[in-house]
């Protein structure tokens, strides 16, 4: 018999990173979940952030983007650069929109 693991999508959400020790149980989980093949690594291909100012523009991309392979949610994981916080934010329906 097979057993097949469920994801916990629906129970977790998006958070602020503002601790080392916060992002080190994070980055714990998303690194299991992958080894668990219930996410897979995907390429991040769009902008967080996007400044523009007198012509100049500058792009600001998340650290990791990881997909669900149970449910299809996305997850963007930017690492913090102390003193500058990261975050988690979860796309439910798997499709990325710039942060509002």
């Amino acid at each position: 018999m097979v057993w097949k693991l469920d994801c916990d999508c629906n129970e977790r959400v998006g958070v602020k990173i503002d601790s080392m020790k916060l992002f080190e149980e994070i980055k714990e989980f998303f690194d299991a979940q992958v080894k668990n093949e219930i996410f897979k690594e995907e390429k991040v291909t769009k902008p967080f952030y996007i400044w523009k100012d007198d012509g100049e523009e500058k792009k600001w991309y998340a650290t990791k983007w990881y997909k669900c392979l149970q449910c299809g949610c996305l997850w963007e994981f930017d690492y913090p650069d102390f003193p500058a916080s990261g975050f988690v934010r979860k796309f439910e329906n798997g499709i990325y929109y710039e942060k509002e």
